[in-house]
């Protein structure tokens, strides 16, 4: 390991002594602070010739003293061990792809400090390091707890439309076989762009819906927990349509359910499902429509009962 030789830290001192140069600084330290240091870890010398390597690719002649020695220097002095020359952010753009299977729930924690929870059958794609904007992939549901930054927007990229924050909680859905995509804002304010260069702004309460088809936007106000309650693994159907409910459990249960369609044409279905099992949601279908339930191997068969004449 090398240390920082005294000259180089009188070099610094020096270059330091202009207030531009201070600022510039402070910014830098700021930042590697921001992504790097840990409170109550034991720090590890910085492999200084590697770091000094990567730093060449962005230095800038400021004065006396090249950046990339001020980006050293900060890194010595901060002591942010070893992982800053093999992660070193302004070159790592690594993008993660964060998988919640059908029939699974999961909750992680990005890089800029936001929470997120993805629904079953979803995939959030982001970067590993986040720069001056904060930007993810979202197929599927997903809940936002956005970590405020009024510097640095947070942008959800998703069906066809942009959903852009500084912090905010809000719930968006789009799966691909879904015909619209829908935001609801529980906390903050948030501003959605179609794709057609359509936009609006929502306010706590507000529930939007878009066709993906004409791209065009319906906004109402309602209760607009409910679109997040199966984080808590409840599941609320409001006039849900059958194919929808249908859809909703395949994912939910991981299993395939077969049906007539036809049959099952104009019913909709209202009510809460917490913690069931798959045969007793089937009694709570049968109170609306009387069903047959089918076993199969791999799936399920509904068959709707005929009446008796």
């Amino acid at each position: 390991m090398v240390a920082s030789s005294d000259e180089e830290k009188e070099e610094l001192k020096r270059w330091r002594s202009d207030e531009k140069n201070e600022i510039e600084y402070q910014r830098l330290k700021k930042l590697i602070q921001h992504r790097y240091f840990k409170k109550n870890e034991e720090a590890d010398p910085v492999p200084i010739n590697d770091f000094f390597n990567r730093a060449r690719l962005i230095q800038a002649k400021k004065r006396t003293l090249n950046w990339w020695k001020v980006a050293a220097s900060v890194a010595i002095i901060l002591s942010v061990g070893s992982m800053l020359s093999d992660y070193f952010f302004l070159f790592d753009n690594t993008q993660i792809e964060l998988v919640a299977d059908s029939g699974q729930r999961t909750e992680a924690v990005l890089p800029d400090g936001t929470r997120v929870w993805l629904n079953n059958s979803s995939k959030l794609i982001y970067e590993q390091h986040f720069g001056r904007q904060r930007n993810v992939q979202l197929d599927g549901e997903a809940f936002f707890k956005v970590a405020e930054d009024v510097t640095s927007p947070f942008t959800v990229k998703t069906g066809g439309m942009e959903v852009r924050v500084t912090g905010t909680q809000f719930n968006v859905k789009n799966y691909s076989n879904d015909k619209t995509v829908e935001v609801a804002l529980e906390e903050g304010a948030v501003k959605v762009r179609s794709n057609v260069g359509e936009k609006i702004s929502l306010e706590p309460g507000d529930f939007l819906t878009m066709s993906k088809e004409t791209f065009q936007f319906v906004k109402q106000q309602g209760d607009v927990r409910n679109s997040s309650a199966w984080r808590d693994g409840v599941m609320v159907f409001n006039n849900e349509d059958f194919d929808n409910l249908i859809t909703r459990l395949e994912r939910w249960y991981d299993i395939r359910i077969d049906y007539r369609q036809e049959d099952f044409n104009g019913i909709h279905y209202s009510g809460t499902i917490r913690n069931l099992r798959l045969d007793q949601v089937f009694e709570f279908v049968n109170l609306t429509v009387p069903i047959e339930v089918e076993m199969k191997p791999n799936h399920i068969v509904l068959h709707k009962q005929k009446s008796n004449k």
